[in-house]
């Protein structure tokens, strides 16, 4: 039976997915390696460049989720990939010749439009590619194979445009967008649909219109309930590395240099929690369990983040809630039980915009209530403190939703038949 049995095909299509959603996370993060440069560039300030480099890519990215899903579903893994690359091509290639900010803004929202369909397609792939039971290992193993794209971004390319041989940034999106090309060349020749099959028997479907599967998701309270506890594993993670993170750290006596590497340990965690939690939740059959115990770890981490001095203990604390943030990864394999085959897509894409939107919603919250708090004044770390306690709520949310909405799968469709093989 085709579920059962590993392919090198297989293997070969989600690898290229991966590498598809590894090129897209570091389209996303690596703007920021040359701020000054684009600022200068371009003639703009630090407001502007935010927009530039987030805010236009998020929400085009958060809006697109659904979207990508159904049009996945409609046209395929291989045509969606090939359209998708060849998007982030001409977007890169244009951001790099762009001279006003209007067209850079355009070719920016163009880039995130191509890599919204990345996270999708590879957990497609998973679901369409490898067997059903260890789809958890390999949704973990496309997350840490994603997470290298900042790594890489914010490590090595960050020190090679301090250095004297720097490299422009015009000239990595010239490079950029010669590997979308390559990814789309290596999709049309290599990436395929699966059409599984048990035996000597093909599972039809009677067909449903998207319409009807919409209303269903949007009524359907567990798929609700696991993308709001996946959003709140993951914003802690994602707001201290990208905003207030460093400034915390410094009044809490932590210097520059050693911020920066214990912010990192976050994602150090990330990397390796979400294939361990995935082959964990694979292994014992367990989903809810282990969103449970991600929770309670993500609460203990927040709160030792925000109130520990130790520089050690912190350490400890940021790789702790990478760990835990890392139970979201849980989170796509359990949603995409909740599912018919056709609509798994759709349910990939409800939980990653819910993720996108939630982060790019509640970082400008957190930023104007810090802004409340000073009253024209330095920030102080009371102040902080005192509004970083929604972190604490955050996560405890994602504890008692957890606890309480999300029922068990043991590993297995909720929607679908559970096919046996007698051997």
């Amino acid at each position: 039976m085709v579920d059962n049995k590993m392919q090198a095909r297989g293997f070969l299509v989600w690898g290229i997915c991966a590498l598809f959603f590894l090129y897209e996370f570091f389209l996303r993060t690596v703007l920021g390696t040359y701020q000054h440069q684009v600022m200068f560039d371009l003639d703009i300030n630090t407001f502007e460049f935010s927009l530039l480099s987030t805010t236009t890519f998020l929400l085009i990215y958060g809006g697109m989720q659904i979207p990508v899903g159904l049009i996945a579903n409609k046209f395929g893994l291989k045509k969606s990939l090939m359209c998708a690359s060849l998007c982030c091509a001409i977007a890169a290639i244009g951001l790099a010749s762009a001279h006003t900010y209007v067209l850079a803004l355009f070719y920016r929202t163009l880039m995130g439009l191509g890599a919204s369909f990345g996270f999708v397609c590879v957990l497609l792939s998973v679901h369409d590619w490898m067997p059903h039971k260890y789809s958890a290992i390999f949704i973990g193993l496309s997350q840490f194979i994603g997470t290298m794209g900042p790594m890489i971004a914010a490590g090595p390319l960050e020190s090679l445009s301090s250095s004297d041989a720097a490299i422009g940034w015009r000239s990595i999106f010239v490079v950029l967008s010669l590997v979308g090309l390559v990814l789309m060349g290596l999709t049309w020749l290599f990436v395929e649909n699966n059409v599984r099959k048990s035996g000597e028997y093909k599972i039809l479907h009677r067909p449903e219109k998207a319409l009807s599967a919409m209303r269903g998701l949007f009524s359907a309270v567990q798929p609700w309930s696991i993308a709001v506890v996946s959003a709140c594993l993951y914003f802690s993670i994602e707001y201290l590395s990208e905003n207030e993170g460093r400034s915390f750290l410094d009044l809490k006596g932590i210097a520059a240099s050693h911020a920066g590497y214990i912010i990192t340990t976050a994602w150090i965690g990330y990397a390796i929690g979400c294939p361990l939690l995935g082959v964990i939740s694979d292994f014992f059959e367990r989903r809810k369990k282990l969103l449970d115990i991600c929770a309670i770890l993500s609460v203990a981490a927040v709160i030792m983040v925000l109130y520990a001095s130790n520089e050690k203990l912190l350490l400890f604390a940021f790789f702790l809630l990478g760990v835990g943030a890392g139970g979201q990864s849980i989170g796509f394999a359990i949603i995409a039980e909740q599912f018919k085959k056709q609509f798994v897509a759709v349910g990939f894409g409800l939980n990653n915009a819910v993720i996108t939107i939630f982060s790019a919603i509640n970082a400008p919250i957190i930023g104007f209530l810090l802004d409340y708090s000073r009253h024209g004044q330095s920030l102080s770390l009371a102040n902080y403190l005192s509004v970083f306690n929604i972190l604490i709520v955050i996560v405890l949310v994602a504890l008692v939703v957890s606890g309480l909405c999300i029922k068990e799968t043991y590993g297995k469709s909720a929607v679908d038949f559970t096919i046996l093989t007698v051997r």
